[in-house]
């Protein structure tokens, strides 16, 4: 289970100098399957040009945050926003449009790179470009 006191996921801290547009923002979320709570209490921030860790063992909940972030799996009880907009069920298609998401390797392409499994779906989804979806 993920949760903010065993994870310690929160990142609030910034230091001088760097940008402090949040781009993803998590408040004590909670997801429950059944009587099972995988996230609880979740609270982390995500600046611009930040890049965040989550990092656990199998079964700890880094995917279901994922995927609660991504909006393909509605949150119990906590907010998340993406560029200040929250993650529901009417906006989660155009956030997703937005985050890119790499599913774990058995969804992963076997006969392609690391680099085309990641920007296959900006050019088939979003019809990019290749250059623009390389950056």
């Amino acid at each position: 289970m993920l949760s903010q006191d065993k994870a310690n996921i929160e990142n609030e801290v910034l230091e001088k100098g760097t940008n402090n547009e949040v781009v993803i923002e998590v408040d004590n979320v909670i997801k429950k399957f059944g009587d099972l709570t995988v996230l609880n209490n979740v609270s982390l921030r995500v600046y611009r040009g930040e890049t965040l860790v989550i990092c656990g063992p199998s079964g700890a909940g880094k995917s279901t945050l994922l995927y609660c972030i991504n909006g393909l799996e509605p949150i119990d009880s906590g907010t998340i926003k993406v560029r200040g907009k929250e993650v529901n069920e009417r906006s989660a298609r155009e956030i997703s449009k937005r985050i890119g998401f790499v599913f774990q390797a058995f969804n992963l392409f076997p006969h392609l790179t690391v680099l085309k499994n990641v920007i296959i779906a900006p050019i088939e989804v979003l019809k990019q470009p290749k250059e623009e979806a390389e950056q």
